[in-house]
Parts: structure tokens; sequence; C-alpha cells
């Protein structure tokens, strides 16, 4: 079965990054993050990002993404998601990217193909 392409939905970015955007400066701290933080367009996107060392977001096909979605509407055990925020002020997926783009795919309505995917690839998407 194909895979789904979800790397659009949480940008790449180096540890070392020191600088950051003026989004990234003025965040609030919260401990738990709901499902409407990861709307495109929340306080929480502009600041999660990837670390440059992991693998690409495409490794899982369609049945396991819906897996997952399903077993979160369900309330079923999804596993933990690890987060680290640098100094810079991002918050890096340091385990879990698959599972987190595959929720912010649901939630943005992009399996690799709406607005933000295309946005991000420039309106080519292979």
């Amino acid at each position: 079965m194909k895979t789904v392409t979800l790397d659009a939905l949480i940008e790449r970015e180096d540890f070392d990054v020191l600088t950051s955007p003026g989004s990234v400066e003025n965040t609030r701290n919260k401990s738990t993050l709901s499902i409407e933080d990861l709307k495109y367009d929340s306080f929480f996107s502009p600041i999660l990002r990837k670390p440059i060392f992991q693998r690409e977001t495409n490794e899982w096909d369609t049945n396991k993404v819906v897996g997952l979605i399903e077993s979160f509407i369900k309330g079923e055990l999804i596993p933990a998601i690890i987060l680290w925020k640098s100094k810079s002020g991002y918050v890096f997926v340091i385990d879990g990217a698959h599972r987190l783009s595959s929720l912010s795919a649901w939630i943005n309505d992009d399996y690799g193909d709406g607005e933000i995917s295309k946005k991000y690839y420039n309106n080519f998407i292979s």
C-alpha cells in the first residue's frame, strides 16, 4: 500500500538554531497539549519542529494513519510523544513525529495533499 507523506505538517529545524521568529519569543508555556493546539493557525504550530536528523514522515500507509486517528477518537492508549523545548523557543519532536503528524493531518484535513502541503511543496504534490 502507498505511504502517506506528512512532512509538510511539522517543519524541520536544526537543534543548533539560535535565532527564533518573533512568534516564538512570546509563546506561552503549557504542560499539556490538546488536539486544537495542532491546528495550523494555533499558537503552537509555528514553534513545533522535527530535528533534521529524523527520518521523513512518510513511512506510514493510509491504514496506519487511520488506525491511529480511530484510536485517538475512541480514547484508546496512544504511546507518549516526547517533546523538547530548545533555548531558541522551538519545541522539537524527539519521538512520535508520525503520530503527531497523523493527528495534525486529521485536525487540519491535510493528508499530504491539502493546502498546508501544497504551500510547503510549492503546489507540486507528487
